[in-house]
């Protein structure tokens, strides 16, 4: 019966080492081209948003980092010129939530569009979660 214990531990906290530990490239979730209109988009595991913005966006870019970075157990992973992605992490497990945010020019207008992603690293569903944070985040910036 103590073995079986000490199994179920170590297994226990070999998942929390890999779900803490895990390497998550960059790259992997940046956004490319995104030709959607502006609106919302959920899915089975994150959220889409697009917005249009009167201006090149930097003013956005630049109040949805704060925003972002006020909610707990978020830090920013990375940020260009255009584009900054973030990682929130749920309370107890520590799952791991990557956001994304790039503003792109409107070709031919002085307007650019915004699109925010967020979704989950592992499972299916995200319950919502990431519907609601960005809903929140956004209203903070401003958008």
């Amino acid at each position: 019966m103590m073995m079986f214990f000490w199994v179920v531990l170590a297994i226990f906290v070999g998942l929390q080492a890999y779900i803490r530990l895990a390497p998550a490239p960059a790259g992997r979730w940046e956004l490319g081209a995104v030709d959607k209109a502006p609106g919302d988009y959920p899915s089975e595991g994150g959220f889409i948003a697009v917005r249009d913005l009167d201006n090149d966006g930097s003013a956005f870019l630049q109040n949805f980092d704060t925003a972002m970075l006020e909610l707990p157990r978020t830090e920013r992973v990375e940020t260009g010129s255009d584009q900054a992605l973030y990682v929130t992490r749920s309370g107890f497990w520590g799952f791991p939530d990557y956001t994304s945010a790039a503003v792109t020019q409107v070709e031919g207008t002085d307007h650019s569009r915004a699109v925010i992603s967020g979704r989950l690293r592992f499972g299916r569903s995200d319950l919502g979660v990431n519907r609601k944070r960005l809903q929140k985040v956004l209203a903070q910036a401003g958008v």
